[in-house]
Formats: structure tokens, sequence, C-alpha cells
């Protein structure tokens, strides 16, 4: 077995959340106390497709305990409407369980179970027959009921890339594939909800607690104010909690009929159902070039697996058609819909089965073009996007690809593929691979209090999905103030606290982070004119001139206080700013959607490009008898704008490229043919990456300054370091053996002698 390690050399405080994590007393979802709860247990559906004809409940409610057997024929239909995120609301499908006697998918819940414990209710659960009729169902896109749909909307084209690829004198055109893969966090889908009167109140792990507050207030008909969702932890989402999961509603209206608290904790089973997952892809990459390595024409069309309930496509075409500079360029991506739950958001939606086929197919034209891939990455490098024609808010590729290569040792690879060998016969395979991640952001609003002992409260309804957030977002502040780390207190995940945004789309420290600075700098600039008016300590000098650093306020030439005793000479108990923030050339009206808990991301600014960019680099190691593949190093450099924590970026970085290499070699949903199910949905069989599948992980983050993107100049990073890395392993994998596998996982049986 070969540890996991990591160049840990980055710097910054420690996580604010390490001492409750590891003491044990930071609360998740189920773990708030909700006197006497029922608890609640799921009947699933065994068939994929059909209509319920009888639903048996009786001997389940004769169990001891039993409070109720809710099904599609009591579940109470005067709830409101509310949607599709995709189309507009909150919810993670536009289907509610329980709302009729179809059956869409297998594992959807076509009953709920109350009871006194959840033994009885588990007991009972399995008491409740279901008899359904059995349609023709697949949940595999290649065997689909349906035909492929066009996504126009994400659509590109610039000049006549057919043309340009017809007559290119060198060339590619490929398929590559990636399975459906699911979502495993830590935390199960655990969901309590209480009424008192018409107030509710929710503990659900949420990476949007004001998009959950608005879509329940819109179902209940209850004013939003109305609705507390409460969630100060989540115990990793990687996008399956950004929206409301069906069985929320259902727990709440449970309450509500019961009149007491519910309390339902999804088993791990169940989560591949009752949430979202990441959707199969099949990509055609085409690509021409001269034979000087110019790229002359890119041809991306890419079908994603969706549900036949809604229909929804992942454009990774938008990333893709930003890498490189060609003369034409024509992207299409459609959907196939299948009989499965509506996919969803998991990490770097797009991006990660997009780039995939796409820098594996870079890597295929180096080849043909007897080129070395970085080579050609940085001769096609654009000056400026690709397709708005406007300049890179950043744009610091080409340095992340010469740091690497220098870290990674590039200038030892083989070009020849199965020429490098370990003594013991093992093979040797290098690959690389470009990744990228959009800097959108979203409005937010903050609070920065200053306490009269001289401590900072920060307190924004954004989330800490375990990435760092309340470390960052703390340092905002304290730094515009001069508060060291030490005397700051963040508070999160409250819809009680100031808007803050979903934490999706690696946009959390950019948007609440610039509330967050807004706040800070408004309630220094008032502290720095109080404390120069006349009479005051700091009287004649100008308030500009006055320094905030180590808990203290000093005039020029040195003359200084703390912060608690200028509080207390002002006579002022503490100081208090509220902000709001939008993304610059971001409407009013849009604006306030997103402040209320609407779905309101956007660009930065309308003139500029920004996205973050990253160089990775992996070293396979390649049985010659076993053909099992280990990933023996891996070598990422990024540029994400200004780094506020060396220490949080490094981790997140890491865990993107550990997920990578999951990706690559192990990560996928099987799907039982004739069933029309996911067949592995448990954590043995469902294979992610652990020690014993990773080697040296190494990272480095290149200093930019990013005037243009944000108020703290930071862009994402959250997702950047799943997205290159399947691609650099596989482009190893060839590297070591000269097989070239096109589609993930790649197995054993991929890379047997042809």
């Amino acid at each position: 077995m070969t540890a996991t390690t990591a160049s840990i050399q980055a710097s910054g405080p420690t996580r604010r959340d390490a001492r409750s994590k590891a003491a044990g007393s930071a609360r998740y979802a189920a773990d708030f106390p909700h006197g006497h709860p029922a608890y609640a247990a799921l009947v699933r559906s065994t068939v994929a497709r059909g209509t319920i004809t009888a639903i048996e409940t009786v001997r389940a409610e004769a169990v001891p305990g039993v409070q109720a057997v809710l099904t599609h024929r009591s579940f109470n239909r005067g709830l409101g409407d509310e949607t599709f995120v995709m189309k507009g609301g909150h919810m993670q499908s536009s289907f509610m369980p329980l709302s009729s006697d179809a059956v869409h998918y297998a594992g959807q819940i076509v009953g709920l179970v109350l009871a006194d414990t959840i033994e009885a209710a588990e007991e009972a659960a399995a008491l409740v027959e279901v008899g359904t009729t059995r349609e023709q169902a697949s949940a595999d896109m290649d065997a689909a009921r349906a035909a492929p749909e066009d996504d126009e909307k994400a659509a590109l084209c610039k000049g006549d890339a057919d043309a340009a690829f017809a007559s290119a004198p060198v060339k590619v055109d490929l398929r590559y594939d990636t399975p459906a893969q699911h979502h495993n966090p830590i935390e199960l889908y655990a969901t309590t909800a209480a009424w008192v009167g018409d107030q509710l109140t929710v503990n659900v792990p949420s990476q949007w607690v004001m998009g959950t507050q608005a879509g329940l207030a819109a179902i209940f008909g209850v004013p939003q104010e109305n609705v507390h969702v409460e969630c100060p932890y989540v115990g990793g989402g990687f996008g399956s909690k950004a929206t409301i999961l069906p069985h929320v509603v259902l727990i709440a209206e449970a309450a509500r009929r019961l009149g007491r608290p519910v309390k339902l904790v999804v088993p791990r089973d169940a989560m591949w159902t009752v949430g979202s997952f990441r959707p199969a892809t099949r990509a055609r990459v085409a690509l021409g070039a001269e034979r000087d390595g110019t790229l002359t024409s890119i041809i991306f069309e890419e079908t994603g697996q969706s549900s036949h309930i809604d229909h929804i496509a992942f454009p990774g075409s938008t990333a893709i058609s930003r890498m490189y500079e060609s003369k034409t360029l024509r992207t299409k991506q459609g959907t196939v819909a299948t009989d499965v739950n509506t996919p969803g958001f998991q990490r770097a939606p797009a991006e990660a089965s997009s780039f995939f086929g796409f820098e594996s197919a870079i890597d295929e034209l180096a080849v043909a073009l007897d080129m070395d891939p970085i080579a050609l990455r940085l001769k096609n490098e654009p000056a400026v996007d690709p397709i708005k024609g406007v300049p890179w808010s950043s744009r610091s590729l080409k340095r992340c690809y010469e740091r690497g290569a220098e870290l990674f040792g590039w200038d030892k690879r083989n070009a020849a593929p199965g020429m490098t060998s370990l003594p013991d016969g093992t093979l040797v395979g290098y690959g690389c691979a470009t990744a990228t991640y959009p800097s959108a952001m979203a409005p937010a609003a903050a609070r920065v209090t200053l306490k009269g002992d001289g401590s900072l409260l920060v307190e924004t309804a954004a989330h800490d999905l375990g990435t760092g957030a309340y470390t960052v977002l703390g340092q905002v502040a304290g730094e515009m103030l001069g508060v060291a780390d030490g005397s700051i207190a963040v508070k999160l995940g409250d819809t009680t606290l100031p808007s803050g945004p979903m934490a999706g789309g690696s946009i959390t420290t950019g948007s609440a982070g610039s509330a967050i600075h807004k706040a800070a700098t408004q309630l220094r600039d008032r502290l720095a004119d109080a404390a120069t008016a006349p009479g005051a300590p700091f009287a004649g000098t100008a308030p500009s001139t006055l320094g905030f650093a180590d808990g203290r306020v000093s005039a020029p030439g040195g003359v200084g206080h703390s912060l608690a005793d200028l509080l207390a000479a002002l006579k002022l108990g503490e100081l208090a700013e509220d902000a709001e923030w939008k993304p610059h050339g971001m409407d009013d009206e849009t604006a306030s959607k997103g402040l209320g808990g609407g779905m309101a991301m956007a660009g930065p600014v309308s003139d500029v490009s920004s996205f973050s960019f990253g160089a990775q680099f992996a070293e396979v190691h390649v049985d010659p008898i076993l053909r099992t593949v280990h990933v023996a190093r891996m070598v990422g450099v990024f540029a994400c704008g200004r780094i506020i924590n060396e220490r949080t970026t490094h981790s997140n970085l890491v865990g993107g490229m550990i997920w990578g290499a999951g990706f690559a070699l192990l990560e996928q949903s099987k799907v039982d043919g004739p069933q029309a199910k996911f067949a592995n949905a448990d954590l043995a069989g469902y294979h992610i990456a652990t020690n014993a599948d990773i080697g040296e992980v190494t990272v480095e983050t290149i200093p930019e300054t990013d005037t243009a993107v944000n108020a703290i100049g930071a862009k994402a990073v959250g997702e950047i370091g799943i997205v290159g890395m399947p691609a650099a392993i596989a482009n190893a994998v060839y590297n070591a053996t000269g097989i070239r596998v096109r589609k993930t996982p790649i197995l054993i049986e991929d890379l047997l002698e042809r």
C-alpha cells in the first residue's frame, strides 16, 4: 500500500471549525434536537416505469408506534407549485413523489411511514406492499427509449468548422464516453421539520439555505420569513445538496399533518435515487490542425443523459470554447431522456466530463503531429477570449505549465509509448491536461460587527461545505480591520443571517467575501470618521491616514489605541455595518431576486472574460501482467486570482485532484439493464479513491492580481482541481502502454493486449 502524501507548504490560519469538528461538537442536520419527534422511513419503488395499481398498508399500520402511512392516495394535495431549479424554481426535480400513481424511475419514493421510533418506522416500511405495472424502461443512455434532443442554447459557432476540418492536413475525430456517477458525501440526506402555527423550522444539509427557504415558503403558502432553515455545517455536498430534494417537502408536510416534529435520515442506498447524480455522457471531438500544430477546427458534440421528467444539459462546451485559439469552432450539446431521477450538479458538473474527452483528444492530436502536448497547447494560447473577443481578467496558464513541467520533471518523459519502465518491469507513463473553471458570482449580503472587546463577528447565510469558508470569510473582514484570526467569529448557514449565495459554482469566496469586504470597509470608514471627529482620540487627523493592524488603530507617527479602548473612548459598545454586494454589470432586479433566494449567478463583468486555469500532470504505473493502474504522482499548478488562504486552497485542490483520479480509474454507477436501475448503490460496490490508490500529490498556485473579477480579486478554486485530472491520467496510461482508452473508468480489461 502506498499512502497518499501531499506537499503541504501552504500557509494561512488553520480552519476556524477544526476544533468543533474534531471534538464532535459541530452540529449537523440530524443533530438538532426537536422534542419528541416522529421518525420517517421511505417506501421505494422496485419498478423503473409503470403505474401503481395497489398499495396495501394495513400490516404496516398495525405495527406498534406507527402514526401514519402516507401514499399518493393520502398525501396532502394542497401544496403550492414549485419547480425544477433549472426552470427557475428551487427543486431538484419537477416531479414530486406521492403526487400521482405514476412511477418514473426505480427507487422513487412511493410511501412514507411515520412512527414514534425509527425501528418501528423501518419495520412498517418493509411491510408496505405496492402493486405496480411494469413498462419498458431504460436507465442506460445507449439503450434509451427516446431520441436525443439538441439544446440550442448551448450551441456555439465560429466560422465553418466542418469545412476547415475536412481540409485540415492533420486531424483526429474520436468518441469519448463517461458513465453516470453519484455523490457520496459522508453526511446522509437528513431532514428534520417542525411547525409552530404557520412557522416552519427545517434542519437540512443545504448548500443554499436562502433558496431552500424561498422554495418551501412558496410550496406551503407562508411568508418567506416564516420559514427558518438552519444548517451551520454540511458534511460534504459536491452539488447534491444545492437544491430542495423532494423528501424535504414530504417531511415538512408530514410534520404539519402530525402536529409534531418529524425526522428522516435517508439510508445510503436510497441516496442514489432521492437525490441527483452526474449524468453519463457521449462526446465526439474532432480537431483539425496545420502541420505546425496551429488549430484550424474544433468540433465538440456531446450528448448527456437526462430524465424523462426534466431535460437538463450541462454544456461543457462553454469552457471548452475558451481553451484554445482556432480559426473555426462548432459545438453542439444534447440530451437523451432515460428512466432515471433527474441528474444534477456534481463537482464541475459540465467541465469534469467534457474535459476528459477534449483534453484526451488534444493529446491524440499531439501524437498525430509528433509534437509535445504542452507545446501544442501553448502554441494555441488565445490572446483574448476566442468567442467574445474581450480581454481576460487574468490568464496565467502558460506560467502554470512552465512551473508544472518543472515540478513534475516533464523533460524526463519519453514520448514513445510503452518504452519507460521500472527495474521490476512496471510500465511508467506521463500525461498532462489543462483545467479551467469559470469565475462566476452571485449577489450576497453580510454583517460585520466590531465588539466592545475588539473582536469581530462576521455573519452571512453562505455555507462551508468543509472547504474552509468559515476561515476564509473571517480573514477578509479581519484584514480590513486589522483583527487577528483568533479574535474573529463567523456565523454561516442560517436564514436569519444576511442573505448568502448558493455554495455552488465555486462562487462563495468571491461573492460572500465581496459583501463582507464591503461591510468591513464601511465599518472601518465609519470608525475612522468617529475617531477623528472633534474631541475624539484622533481629532484633527485625516480619517484616511489611520492604520488598522494588530487589533489597534494608529495615526501617522505611531500614536495608537486598541480597538477596544477606542470603542470605549467613543462610548460605543459595539459597531456594526450591513452591506449588499452584486457582481458588476448585474441589474438591480436580478440582484434583488438573488438576495431573495432566487438563482442569480453571473459572470463578473461584461467587458472581460474571467476563468481560473490550471496545468495538471500524472505519472501512472501499470503492472505489465495484471494491467492494474496506480497513480504514483499528481502535480497541479493553478492560477485562481488572489489566494486568501493557501492552506484551505491547497486542501481544495488536492481533494479535487484525488477525485479526478477516482473519476479516471474507479467511479461508475453501474446500470442493471433489465431492471433499469443503478446496481451498485452502496459504498462496497461504488468505488472511490482511497490512500492505496493515490501516491504523491503536489499542488502550487501562481500569484495573480485580478482587479476586474470582484472586490477581493478571488477566482474559482473549489471545482477546478477535478477538471483536467481524468484526461491527464488517461494520457499517462497511453504513454505507459500504447493503448488509448477513450472511456472512464479505465479498467484492467481495457488494457489487455489487443
